[in-house]
C-alpha cells in the first residue's frame, strides 16, 4: 500500500492511503496504532473487526481505535484511495472520549459523500476539474448529482416496495440510504406518502389514494376560508 502523508501537527495528520490489493491477495492481520477517521475516496473493500463483518464503499468512513485488530479484505479489482485523519489522545480527550463511537467501526456513506467521491472520479474521466464537471451536470440533466442520485435510490426502492417482500428497512439499506428515518422522510417528500402506504397502493389498495385526492381537494376551499 502506498501512503503520503499530506499534513502534520502535534495533534492531527492526514496520510493519502491507495491500495492496489486484488481478490488473490491473502488478507492478513493488521493494527491501529491511533485514533483515526479514513474516509473512503474511492473503490470498495471488505473491513473485519471486533466480530463483524462490513462492506466499505466510497463514502464510507472507517474508524479506528488504538489497539484494535482488524482484516481487510479486497474482492474487488481496481483498488481504492482513503484519505486519513489520525488524532493524537489529547485532542480525543478534548472533544470528549466516547467509546461506543470509537468502537462502532465503519460509519454508513453519506449520500453527499458518496457524490463526492463518485463526482471526482467521473469529472477524472472526462478531463475535467470537478467543479466544472458539476456545473455541466446540472445544466444538462437539470439537477445536482446528489438530486440525482437521490431520485434513482428513490425509485429502485418503489420498484421494490411494489413487486418485493422485503421489510422497509432492508429497502432503505438496499438503497442505500443510512437509516429507516431518513429513508422514509425523503421518500414521504418524493411521493407524498410513506413507504409502506405506497406498498399498500401499489397492491391495489386505492382507498390511499382516495384519501390523497380528498385532501387535495379540500386544501384550496380551506384557503378561501382563512380571513385575509
Amino acid at each position: 500500500m502506498a501512503s503520503t502523508r499530506v499534513f502534520c501537527s502535534n495533534t492531527v495528520s492526514v496520510i493519502d492511503y491507495r491500495c492496489e490489493a486484488d481478490p488473490e491477495d491473502t488478507p492478513f492481520v493488521e493494527r491501529h496504532d491511533s485514533f483515526s477517521i479514513a474516509y473512503v475516496r474511492r473503490g470498495a473493500f471488505g473491513c473485519r473487526a471486533r466480530g463483524r463483518s462490513f462492506e466499505l464503499v466510497a463514502g464510507s468512513i472507517l474508524i479506528g481505535h488504538p489497539g484494535d485488530e482488524y482484516v481487510c479484505t479486497h474482492e474487488h479489482q481496481g483498488g481504492d484511495e482513503c484519505l486519513s485523519f489520525h488524532l493524537a489522545p489529547a485532542l480525543v480527550d478534548a472533544v470528549g472520549y466516547r467509546p461506543e463511537i470509537w468502537r462502532s467501526v465503519c460509519v454508513p456513506p453519506l449520500p453527499e459523500l458518496v457524490v463526492l467521491g463518485d463526482l471526482e472520479t467521473a469529472a477524472r474521466e472526462f478531463g475535467l476539474s470537478p467543479f466544472h464537471f458539476l456545473r455541466l451536470f446540472a445544466r444538462v440533466l437539470g439537477v445536482t448529482p446528489h438530486q440525482y442520485l437521490i431520485r434513482s435510490r428513490l425509485r429502485r426502492a418503489a420498484r421494490l416496495l411494489a413487486d418485493d417482500t422485503m421489510p422497509v428497512t432492508e429497502i432503505a439499506l438496499d438503497v442505500g440510504f443510512g437509516d429507516l428515518s431518513n429513508f422514509v422522510r425523503t421518500f414521504h417528500r418524493a411521493a407524498a406518502m410513506s413507504p409502506r402506504s405506497f406498498r399498500q397502493a401499489a397492491r391495489g389498495n386505492r382507498k390511499i389514494f382516495q384519501k390523497l385526492l380528498a385532501t387535495a381537494a379540500a386544501r384550496p376551499r380551506m384557503a378561501a376560508a382563512v380571513p385575509n
